[in-house]
């Protein structure tokens, strides 16, 4: 069966890049909390932290979610410091009848001690971005290999801040990214991911839509975007990711472009292919939903960290419910990222689970 360009794409998670060397949600959470008791840079959020957390799970609670339910991880942590941060210019403000005034004392004045720690958190994050050794990621070349067998461009969506799939980009293997290079004169060009008049006019091996931002991307004065080499000239409040959970979906480019491209290719695409994704983001679930629930066959594969086949039958379980579609249109794969994009013969293993629609000739 042979497939079109459009046919297969990807959407990569967190656990796409551990084996790389960048820790998990779950993981960094650990980090900070060690972080906070070893550190003395850190001591000083130790008690803030700890209150943020209880109110958190006291939240969760209130709504019957417990212990390990409770959805707290790096990226609520640091959306929750954002909002309480906005203090006195959040929309609820005025509804407000008075902070807990024990949080008022931990917040310290204007809320200063809220903005240092999650600026203490971000700066972090950049660290975690950036292995010391990038050899670890090499397994991404797999898609170099993939691409070469199926003889057309990859459509890679990442919901990922590193720069990992950047970093298999040579003069053999271009990779999309929308910049024609690095530095505050090449800003971000939404037309080099069309081919059409305006836009490149030879195709790239990959086009890298990275839906959450990346930790060497910049905004100049007027607010145009653009990348840099050295994730050193990117100050760690500065970085423009979207990191939060309520922040998803940001009305301005390339994060609304990206948004729109994802639906658009979930809809022409027959087979997607999530690496390392845990289905908890609600804005990429629904796009997927509403692609799988069209007429036309459509089917996911999904690469999970599953210790065994029972755990990848729960798995497809837990995916067809959260997603509400038929369960022959879910298929679990054991395995992790660097498995998966090793493996021999990847193309035709992948062109074999392609869905063939009425009107295919094979």
């Amino acid at each position: 069966m042979n497939s079109r360009s459009t046919d297969i794409i990807f959407l990569l998670g967190a656990g796409a890049s551990v084996e790389a060397g960048i820790p998990a949600s779950a993981t960094m959470i650990d980090e900070i909390e060690k972080l906070l008791s070893e550190h003395e840079s850190w001591r000083p959020f130790e008690e803030l932290y700890h209150h943020v957390k209880s109110a958190i799970h006291y939240s969760s609670g209130l709504r019957g979610v417990f212990g390990d339910n409770v959805p707290f991880n790096i990226e609520t942590l640091v959306n929750t410091l954002y909002e309480l941060e906005r203090n006195e210019d959040h929309p609820l403000y005025p509804f407000i009848a008075a902070w807990n005034s024990r949080f008022v004392g931990l917040a310290d004045t204007n809320f200063e001690n809220v903005r240092s720690f999650r600026k203490q958190i971000l700066q972090e994050l950049k660290r975690w971005m950036c292995p010391e050794d990038t050899s670890a990621g090499d397994y991404y070349r797999g898609l170099a290999t993939l691409q070469s067998e199926l003889n057309y461009p990859l459509h890679i969506f990442s919901l990922n801040y590193d720069l990992s799939v950047e970093r298999i980009g040579s003069s053999d293997f271009q990779v999309e990214t929308g910049f024609a290079m690095h530095g505050p004169n090449h800003h971000w060009d939404w037309e080099r991911f069309e081919q059409s008049e305006g836009g490149p006019t030879t195709f790239p091996s990959l086009y890298l839509y990275k839906l959450h931002g990346s930790i060497n991307w910049k905004r100049d004065e007027s607010k145009n975007l653009f990348s840099v080499e050295q994730t050193e000239n990117v100050e760690s409040d500065r970085m423009d990711v979207i990191f939060g959970r309520d922040f998803k979906l940001e009305a301005a480019d390339p994060y609304l472009f990206y948004a729109y491209q994802f639906r658009r290719f979930c809809f022409d695409a027959r087979l997607i292919v999530t690496i390392g994704y845990s289905f908890a983001d609600e804005h990429i679930n629904k796009m997927l939903t509403q692609a799988l629930k069209r007429d036309e066959p459509r089917k996911i594969l999904i690469v999970s960290r599953c210790e065994t086949d029972d755990e990848c039958r729960e798995k497809a379980t837990e995916v067809v419910k959260a997603l509400g579609v038929d369960e022959d249109q879910v298929t679990v794969e054991l395995g992790t990222a660097k498995s998966f994009l090793q493996q021999d013969a990847l193309a035709k293993k992948l062109i074999a689970g392609i869905p063939e629609t009425e009107d295919s000739p094979f």
